[in-house]
């Protein structure tokens, strides 16, 4: 998914807690995608659109203060909810800076071992 805006309070300055901003979002999910090559069946792939859909109402629920801390929160979602190894995330303020097209944080997790596993 590349480059998901969703209208959000993030930020610390006082305007950006009471004003909803643009905030972009892009992330992939690394999966073992045989299953579904060989079958062509929708069930075994990934749900792209129920991701962008978590991803959006976390980030307009959330009230964030830092990008990091959205893109924390992002991948923990997707890696919890979603049949993926590993999540790269990326979160953009493109209204932050004036000589900027966008400030922002990319970040990679990858699911935790489980013990014993």
């Amino acid at each position: 998914m590349r480059r998901l805006v969703v209208q959000a309070i993030l930020g610390i300055h006082p305007h950006e807690r009471v004003t909803p901003q643009p905030v972009r979002i892009s992330f992939a999910m690394a999966t073992d995608t045989r299953a579904a090559a060989e079958s062509e069946d929708i069930g075994k792939a990934v749900d792209y659109a129920r991701a962008a859909e978590r991803v959006t109402a976390l980030t307009r629920n959330g009230q964030f203060q830092l990008a990091e801390t959205l893109a924390e929160h992002i991948a923990a979602l997707l890696l919890a909810e979603f049949a993926c190894d590993r999540v790269r995330v990326e979160v953009e303020k493109p209204d932050a800076l004036a000589d900027a097209e966008s400030v922002g944080v990319s970040i990679e997790r990858r699911r935790r071992a489980t013990p014993g596993g």
